[in-house]
């Protein structure tokens, strides 16, 4: 597939880099650049797989998704159809996700788009393993397994009779079981040093914030707009999102680096401590609730080098449904609705997250309640269908850029 032709005339000078062909989605306005072809041959198990793309091909990822091309919030999903569960036939197909910034574990989102691109394509080329994928009559559904950097997800695909075979039911949710989810606390009182604290904290006369935190192949940080000092309100009122983009980044910043919260970072499934990777706002006083589902919120999710979500994502659903269930909001069979700007706004169904099995206690932390099994169902839609580039001389299509990081260069 990588001598097809782009619907261009070839510049000269680009025949020496390989191109590239990625399949355009969004999930919920979260957009996902999908790899389909012309990535570099990459070798071994997919953690090794994903080493290399980090030292060897990286400015394939700042390619993609930084500017010109691409923008400080786009995300991206490389796919991998030879990992070692692939081979065993473990999984269907492999996949790496990437964003501005780096490297993801896992990702809902661009999973549900993945797994409807995946359904709906029968050429083999693309997904070897396409025709062992099976048809389960009574669920007019197929059952996908992906191999992912945080493990194996499986995904139930709703279809409909194609013209080749089955292909995606639109009119019903994709939905995934996330990775285990545990909630580390429900209620970590953040003492916010003098020096550091924000303009919003500092009129109300307030030393600490109230937080959760969870981790669900990542660490992920929960917190209600009014205790950053915002006004209560995520969506009638103006939102700054600069200001809490340099809020949530200083309050990640404390918890990373000061001694006094380290333990919390200490991994729930596994030896060793992590960082908090992303920040979800939530409103609590928003949201239309599914039909089935117990309620509904709002929420932000600042990201990864404070990237914004677009979508109600995925991971962070599930961390914050661990969270409910350990709060004694969500048992077993409950369902949830979880919005985001966009969802609500445009009055769509949202991400639902169903607490499968809540868990009792995490090794031996006391006060961590998991592994939570948490099940995701959301809907990802086509954009585009784009042949990506390189010609010489471009310096700035080579290097990419965020705009917002090129101050002081």
């Amino acid at each position: 597939m990588n001598s097809r032709p782009p619907p261009i005339p070839l510049p000269a000078g680009v025949g020496a880099i390989p191109l590239l062909f990625c399949i355009e989605m969004h999930t919920y306005g979260m957009p996902t650049y999908l790899v389909i072809s012309g990535y570099p041959a990459l070798t071994g198990t997919l953690l090794s797989q994903k080493a290399t793309a980090q030292r060897d091909h990286d400015d394939i990822r700042r390619r993609i998704l930084h500017e010109p091309r691409g923008h400080a919030d786009a995300f991206g999903a490389i796919l991998r159809p030879h990992t070692e569960h692939t081979l065993t036939k473990k999984a269907h197909m492999g996949v790496l996700y990437v964003h501005g910034h780096g490297y993801s574990t896992m990702c809902g989102h661009a999973t549900i788009a993945a797994a409807r691109f995946l359904v709906d394509c029968w050429d083999e080329d693309i997904f070897p393993r396409r025709r062992e994928v099976v048809f389960h009559r009574e669920s007019e559904s197929v059952m996908l397994v992906l191999h992912t950097p945080g493990g194996l997800v499986e995904v139930v695909v709703p279809t409909v009779p194609g013209e080749e075979g089955r292909r995606v039911d639109v009119g019903r949710q994709i939905g995934f079981v996330a990775l285990a989810a545990w909630a580390i606390s429900t209620a970590l009182v953040v003492d916010i040093p003098s020096g550091r604290r924000w303009g919003e904290l500092e009129c109300l006369g307030r030393d600490g914030v109230s937080v959760s935190l969870a981790f669900c192949g990542t660490f992920i940080l929960e917190v209600k707009i009014e205790e950053l000092g915002f006004s209560s309100d995520l969506f009638d009122a103006p939102v700054d999102f600069a200001r809490l983009k340099e809020v949530t980044s200083q309050l990640k910043e404390i918890i990373n680096t000061d001694p006094a919260y380290r333990e919390y970072l200490r991994f729930p499934d596994r030896e060793g401590y992590g960082a908090v990777f992303g920040a979800m706002v939530t409103d609590k006083t928003h949201g239309k609730a599914r039909e089935g589902t117990k309620g509904a919120e709002l929420g932000v999710y600042f990201f990864g080098g404070n990237h914004i979500d677009r979508s109600p994502t995925g991971s962070a659903a599930a961390a914050r449904a661990a969270l409910d269930a350990a709060r004694g909001n969500l048992k077993a069979g409950d369902s949830w609705t979880y919005h985001s700007l966009p969802t609500h706004a445009f009055g769509l169904e949202g991400m639902v997250a169903t607490v499968l099995e809540d868990g009792t206690g995490g090794r031996d932390r006391p006060g961590v309640f998991g592994p939570v099994k948490v099940q995701i169902e959301g809907k990802a839609f086509y954009t585009g269908y784009s042949t990506i580039l390189q010609e010489d001389g471009d310096i700035l299509g080579e290097k990419g850029f965020l705009l917002d990081e090129l101050s002081g260069k």
